[in-house]
């Protein structure tokens, strides 16, 4: 409330506004102050009050109270800052003059920028463009408002994107650099979140309303409907019913480009009459003289002179922020004296509007009205004088426009040129970064496999040496016992026994030959450790054993043995013969693997010699795809592991 009341009174006495205006800053920043002080010393007392109450020292107690001051000033001290900026924020949206009351405010904490956080330093700079552009004051640089949004797009919320990209595209916009400024305006409008409960539909509405200025300025009607469409509908959005009237009445720039004359002389009147219905009769009056032009080329002198009564009772000087804005009302004041034959009042009107104009538009629109004026009271000569200095003023403008055109026609070049290069550096960037994710996927690929091939070869060899243990395991038990045996059995009856123990004793040797044989067999014999672990097999000795008993055959168990010693220490005897062999040519296969005589496996399977031969002959074909001899059929079978 003491805001409000300190811009009204601000307002109402402009003479001494700068006075009204430090008074103003100097006690909100002593509020302040004085708040944050009170806020410390109240903690500080609380809390020391609490350490009173417990049982110590008075050295102890003064400790913990500096202590506690010390925290709490700090802390108060940073907050404070904080503070400030947001009480500038609340006072920069009362209207434009206090928007340079936010600047001192702000300035007046410049020289602790030094004690800010990151966050802080950033929300100031944006805060003090913010109110710059809301003061009317250019911009020269877009440095800081870079960092800012830069900083804001990793860090700040949906509305705080948006802010500060669209602080950035008014930077561009006062530094012409007209497609900057669309692209940041686009930019700020993607930020907004439309969804979201707290969305800054004041800061959208804007967004759009600047969009349609520049629009209007490079005279793009549908791009200016369209824009202003969107701000009147935000503004609306965000209860600013002001500025969503002003927008709808902007939308008319787009139709006289278009030569629609009647749709805004019925835009102007739909604004005023909505001015009016929420109590605004300075701008409803406004927005009705904005026709008396229109009327005038109609030659509809009831409602020209309405609407040029309308405007001009309201005291409108014009827009501040534009040079020629007296030159160019006394223009129309000429040009409407001249409709309604007050030839004096136009004349005097034109001079002056001549003498103030700076622009070659104006001059040149003076000078059209007086060479009417001087055609009127019939001084040809003067007329042509300011008929042909009309022209000429005409020309000037012209090359004016044209050199403008061509300016953003440049800039408009230089940015699509400057997006490309952009666009090429940026697909370069993304097709290196592309090529070095393949090259990592590759490389972490071919780890995995190489990995994966180094523990399946180190488990296979692990399998073997397990075999060999279990084999050397399985002897040593056996000898244990036997040697247990005959300790027992020369412990009991030595004479008894005698026989026995000598057997055993034999059996014991050969044993013990065994292990002596696979030792060495293992660690110095040229066989691999697949035909080591077969010929030590218990099913190899059973068919040696038959070998020597041809009267005894092979039982299905037997077969059955031989198939699972084979096939667990040679895997691949699988897929390679048994998924593509006939039951008979298989067990061949296994008998010449343990490398069992020709006439043998035949006595086992109950063959002749020249069957299993002519068998070998024709596995070679189907195995190996080639015609040989029996001999090279055995060879292919003993060199599978």
């Amino acid at each position: 409330m003491a805001d409000s009341h300190g811009c009204i009174f601000a307002l109402r006495f402009r003479k001494d506004y700068r006075q009204c205006a430090a008074l103003l800053d100097f006690v909100q920043m002593k509020v302040l102050l004085f708040s944050n002080f009170i806020e410390t010393f109240c903690c500080s007392f609380f809390i020391f009050s609490y350490f009173c109450k417990k049982k110590r020292g008075m050295k102890e107690k003064v400790i913990y109270l500096l202590l506690i001051i010390m925290i709490l000033t700090s802390c108060a001290g940073n907050r404070k800052y904080d503070d400030l900026m947001q009480r500038a924020d609340s006072i920069m949206n009362v209207n434009d003059d206090s928007a340079k009351v936010a600047i001192r405010m702000l300035d007046g904490v410049k020289s602790q920028l030094p004690e800010f956080t990151q966050a802080q330093k950033m929300r100031y700079e944006l805060l003090r463009h913010k109110a710059m552009n809301k003061a009317y004051i250019s911009f020269t640089s877009d440095s800081k408002m870079k960092e800012v949004v830069d900083y804001y797009d990793r860090h700040g919320s949906a509305n705080e994107r948006m802010l500060a990209n669209y602080v950035l595209g008014c930077v561009y916009r006062d530094m012409h650099e007209v497609p900057l400024a669309l692209e940041y305006y686009n930019k700020a409008a993607e930020q907004a979140d439309t969804t979201a409960a707290d969305c800054d539909y004041g800061t959208l509405y804007r967004v759009y309303s600047q969009m349609g200025f520049l629009f209007s300025k490079q005279y793009l009607p549908y791009q200016l409907l369209d824009a202003f469409g969107k701000a009147e509908k935000y503004a609306y959005l965000a209860k600013d019913t002001l500025n969503a009237i002003i927008n709808y009445q902007n939308k008319g720039d787009a139709y006289d480009y278009l030569g629609k004359k009647d749709s805004v002389v019925a835009i102007n009147l739909r604004s005023a009459n909505m001015f009016k219905r929420i109590g605004d009769n300075y701008n409803a009056a406004i927005a009705l003289g904005c026709n008396y032009s229109y009327y005038i080329e109609k030659q509809d002198s009831v409602n020209a002179k309405k609407a040029f009564e309308a405007y001009f009772s309201t005291g409108y000087e014009g827009n501040s922020n534009y040079g020629d804005a007296k030159a160019f009302l006394l223009c129309e004041k000429g040009r409407y004296y001249m409709f309604v034959s007050r030839l004096d009042s136009a004349f005097s009107c034109l001079n002056q509007s001549l003498k103030l104009s700076k622009s070659y538009s104006n001059k040149a629109a003076a000078t059209k009205v007086l060479a009417q004026y001087y055609a009127r009271v019939n001084k040809p000569v003067l007329a042509m004088k300011y008929a042909l200095k009309s022209s000429e003023y005409n020309d000037s403008d012209l090359l004016a426009v044209r050199e403008s055109q061509l300016q953003q026609i440049q800039a408009m070049y230089n940015y699509g040129r400057n997006q490309e290069i952009a666009r090429k550096a940026e697909l370069k960037a993304e097709r290196i970064t592309m090529l070095v994710y393949v090259l990592i996927a590759g490389g972490v690929v071919i780890f995995l496999l190489l990995t994966y091939l180094y523990l399946k070869q180190l488990k296979k060899k692990k399998e073997k040496i397990l075999v060999t243990k279990h084999l050397y395991d399985d002897s040593l038990l056996k000898l244990r016992q036997k040697q247990e045996e005959l300790e027992l059995l020369r412990t009991v009856n030595d004479r008894k026994i005698a026989d026995v123990i000598k057997e055993k004793e034999q059996t014991i040797n050969k044993l013990e030959d065994d292990l002596k044989d696979i030792r060495e067999k293992y660690s110095n014999s040229s066989l691999s450790d697949v035909d080591i672990l077969l010929k030590e097999s218990s099913i190899y000795k059973r068919i040696k054993y038959l070998e020597l008993h041809p009267k005894e055959t092979m039982r299905e168990n037997d077969w059955i043995e031989l198939e699972e010693t084979i096939e667990q220490l040679i895997p691949s005897f699988i897929p390679l013969l048994k998924n593509r062999l006939n039951v008979m040519a298989y067990r061949i296969c296994l008998l010449v693997k343990l490398e069992i005589s020709t006439s043998s496996i035949a006595i086992l399977l109950g063959l002749s010699s020249s069957a299993i031969s002519k068998y070998r002959k024709v596995m070679l074909e189907k195995l190996c795809g080639r015609s040989g001899k029996p001999k090279d059929f055995d060879e292919y079978i003993r060199q599978i592991e």
